[in-house]
């Protein structure tokens, strides 16, 4: 069946190709940016189909340039996100991990589900149930991520690939920012491809944490090795350009959590904590624009954040236990403006609603405590798991398997922390390297199982 199944495509390759080329020009002809978005669809297709992990490694870096990428009035990322579960669906029921494990712990998918259906529920007693169920939309494909990351994660070079996409998609977004600055960069600012500079300074740390790692690990690679010990530089003088006080938070608590996670390397860590600490001094005191230093030494309020969060409490206030309902935070603040306490800046609540600027705030505001414990449920599995990947590639000792463990901690405390400063509950980043931790120790307890034994691997 696979021997048919092989010629056939072999023989009606050639026509695939040929047709699609046709389709290209003829839509070029009429709408070159969506030419140019079924071109990106098509390859990734290809890719994804021929190997999942590719497919997750390109998903990773695209989802750094969905601000940037020709979308035709679609979001390209979507629509790759989509084509990602179709073909991770088609490698676990008849491609090469149809039989392989679905996941590393059954009880978790659960808490998933209970997620996404609390979210969904939601939409019952929402002002606005089309935004509450535009919230499910985005938060179900963030949650195939584990299973669709895990899938495709099984060996040592899955992980430094996935991980070397994910700074690969930092440093081309940071790059796209510098060479083709927008409006959004005020002030100076770098934004990146992200179009957001809070949102980049964030991505940047964690980028910063995750080089690191690859520059110690990739010992038998001295040019990926070289590559990625020049990104921990690139990085932080990315970062310096964003000016955001919040990528600044999470650039020193992953320092932080470096130099408590580092183990055997906490020499390293501390001396990278100590460049990068006399590195913003001197840049911040130095070197960058005023704007840019007034911004960082003065609070001004957050730009508006203390407002919102104070008409977020309201809300919480209200609606404790189920909250307002996913995704009406932004359209439902305008009535809780009116209540006792002064506000600074109303027109982030009536003239230009903005969202929550803080995860946890805005999750519990619009889905209550329930949707919050099962959000940090979520966040908690995703820490304990690349805790216990540390131990069990300790134990098989795998030096350059734990240093990847650490560093992919020590970057979710950074993301975590930067999401106090933003509302990151729908992105992208956050929930790739969630969904990886889980994958990461499925590697280590596979790798354990191998050097030590399974009745030993299974005390881990």
């Amino acid at each position: 069946m696979t021997g048919y199944a092989e010629q056939l495509s072999t023989r009606w390759l050639p026509f695939g190709v040929a047709g699609s080329a046709v389709f290209l020009g003829l839509l070029a002809g009429y709408e070159p940016k969506l030419a140019l978005a079924a071109a990106f669809g098509l390859a990734f297709v290809a890719i994804t189909l021929t190997s999942l992990t590719a497919g997750v490694c390109l998903f990773a870096v695209l989802t750094f340039l969905d601000e940037v990428l020709p979308s035709a009035g679609f979001s390209l990322t979507k629509l790759m996100g989509a084509l990602l579960v179709v073909s991770w669906l088609a490698s676990i029921s008849v491609g090469e991990r149809r039989n392989s494990k679905l996941f590393e712990s059954s009880a978790f998918l659960y808490v998933l589900l209970l997620f996404v259906m609390w979210a969904g529920v939601s939409a019952t007693w929402a002002d606005d149930p089309d935004a509450a169920l535009g919230a499910v939309t985005r938060y179900a494909p963030n949650v195939l991520l584990f299973l669709i990351v895990y899938a495709a994660t099984r060996t040592r070079d899955d992980v430094f690939w996935v991980i070397g996409a994910f700074v690969v998609g930092t440093l081309i977004s940071a790059a796209y920012g510098v060479v083709m600055p927008t409006e959004a960069d005020d002030a100076g600012r770098l934004s990146g491809a992200l179009g957001n500079a809070n949102e980049t300074a964030a991505a940047l740390a964690v980028g910063l944490a995750l080089a690191a790692a690859l520059a110690m690990a990739l010992r038998d690679k001295p040019w990926l090795r070289l590559g990625a010990a020049l990104g921990v530089p690139l990085c932080l003088v990315a970062l310096f350009l964003t000016a955001s006080r919040g990528g600044l938070v999470a650039l020193a608590a992953v320092l932080i959590a470096a130099v408590f996670m580092a183990g055997r390397l906490r020499g390293a860590a501390v001396a990278l904590a100590v460049v990068a600490v006399v590195g913003t001094v001197g840049y911040f005191a130095f070197v960058a624009p005023p704007e840019a230093r007034d911004r960082i030494v003065q609070s001004d309020g957050g730009t508006g954040r203390s407002d919102i969060w104070k008409v977020g409490w309201r809300m919480v206030e209200a609606n404790a236990v189920v909250g307002i309902g996913a995704g009406n935070f932004a359209t439902q603040s305008v009535h809780y403006l009116l209540e006792p306490g002064v506000i600074m800046r109303p027109d982030f609540i009536v003239d230009d609603p903005k969202v929550a600027h803080n995860t946890y705030l805005e999750v519990l505001a619009e889905l209550g405590v329930i949707g919050l414990v099962l959000f940090l449920c979520i966040l908690g599995y995703a820490l304990a798991a690349a805790l216990k990947a540390v131990k069990a590639f300790a134990r098989a000792g795998d030096r350059e398997m734990e240093i990847i463990s650490r560093a992919l901690f020590v970057a979710l405390v950074g993301l975590l922390t930067a999401a106090f400063f933003g509302s990151r509950e729908f992105s992208n980043q956050l929930w790739l390297l969630m969904s990886f931790a889980p994958a990461l120790l499925g590697v280590a307890n596979a790798e354990l199982r191998e050097r030590v034994g399974a009745d030993e691997a299974e005390s881990v």
